[in-house]
């Protein structure tokens, strides 16, 4: 049988959340602002999301018997990220609604599926061509240019499984990975700044925009997003046009993202869309007055969605486990900033990221002059095209 994905969620309802982000802590509490009872499925007990569900259902992500059990308990079913699986959600819409659907996911996990995404809606993305042995490099190169990002399809296998061609000599060193799986070759743009919109669309077609805000990275890592972000008008509204023409055509219930590559000369591509919270959305818990976890528990559980207002200049800043010694400084020290610290466990032992802060202040460059004056963080100017998101 297949179950309708719109339905109302009340208090006392079961809400299941499947995935095991940082997003997944963050969700349960909004749900139980709303009086939600929480069931969480995911492989890894101990996870800071299955601990703090009011129960959890531990399995594989292919286990379709416990998958149906999951699915039966509950009356509405969310994917915390866009790293969930397709398939699996397709398997759980037999047993539960999906409020989100499962179009975000199967247009945005694969590479080429995404690209006839955005060549059907006329949109600006970098250059790219299939690649499926060594020669369509060579033949590709040309037009596509150096240097350039040797990507899986499937966007869900590691940075290991890329390759930067920076001349012609890097080449050869992609024999290996075309042995195990298909690729796209994609040219780099050289592009002044990364700007991400954060959008909420509700189940009656219902559509909230977030404030632009911008990305800013540090040897490939995000470190910072700035809201709101300094951007001129023009850009600011063939952003806000791409925006709506993405949403329109994206069957989607909840919060996502588009990311977007700003050139010098204010060319505008499309990044890629992440069909759910993203951490770039996390800044919006202060700078706004509703936040991205707020806004999607709203939007999947039939509610109006609320109005958007800009409450205060905010920057969140990302840290890692060995800049824990410095946090804990401007712990003591700082009035205006706002901790949010992961739940260290036995699935986290080697992760690196550790939480964010939330920087308030009278305006952007206050903020940043004070997270500039600890010198915990080094900025630098990076590819986009490869970027950890």
């Amino acid at each position: 049988m297949t179950v309708s994905n719109n339905a109302t969620l009340y208090p006392g309802n079961t809400l299941g959340i499947i995935g095991d982000s940082s997003n997944g802590s963050q969700l349960i509490t909004a749900a139980r602002r709303l009086g939600l009872r929480v069931i969480a499925y995911g492989p890894n007990e101990v996870s800071e999301t299955m601990q703090l569900a009011d129960v959890h259902i531990v399995g594989a992500m292919n286990d379709g018997d416990k998958l149906q059990e999951f699915g039966e308990k509950c009356d509405s079913v969310i994917y915390e990220s866009e790293h969930v699986d397709a398939q699996t959600i397709k398997y759980l819409e037999q047993y539960t609604k999906i409020p989100q659907g499962t179009n975000g996911l199967e247009v945005t996990q694969d590479r080429l599926i995404e690209r006839a995404f955005f060549d059907q809606l006329n949109l600006n993305s970098t250059p790219y061509a299939t690649i499926i042995s060594l020669s369509d490099i060579y033949e590709s190169i040309n037009s596509i240019g150096y240097p350039s990002i040797l990507k899986p399809i499937q966007k869900s296998l590691t940075s290991d499984a890329e390759l930067r061609i920076n001349t012609q000599t890097d080449i050869p060193q992609a024999a290996d990975l075309l042995n195990e799986r298909t690729y796209i070759l994609e040219s780099t743009v050289d592009a002044k700044q990364e700007l991400v919109i954060t959008v909420a669309q509700g189940m009656n077609g219902e559509r909230k925009i977030f404030p632009i805000a911008e990305n800013v990275y540090a040897e490939e890592h995000l470190v910072e997003t700035i809201m709101p972000a300094t951007t001129s008008d023009a850009v600011q509204n063939e952003l806000l046009r791409i925006t709506n023409q993405i949403a329109d055509s994206l069957a989607y219930v909840g919060v996502f993202e588009i990311s977007f590559a700003i050139t010098n000369s204010e060319d505008i591509y499309v990044k890629r869309i992440v069909p759910s919270i993203h951490r770039p959305g996390y800044v919006f818990n202060r700078a706004t007055n509703v936040s991205v976890f707020d806004q999607h528990l709203r939007a999947i559980a039939g509610m109006p969605l609320s109005d958007i207002k800009l409450f205060v200049p905010t920057i969140m800043v990302n840290f890692d486990k060995d800049q824990m010694e410095a946090i804990r400084t401007q712990w003591n020290i700082k009035n205006n900033w706002y901790f949010h610290v992961y739940a260290q466990n036995k699935t986290t032992e080697k992760a690196t990221r550790a939480g964010y802060v939330l920087v308030e202040a009278n305006s952007v460059q206050q903020a940043q002059e004070q997270i500039d004056d600890t010198e915990i963080w080094r900025k630098t100017v990076i590819d986009f095209s490869k970027a950890e998101q």
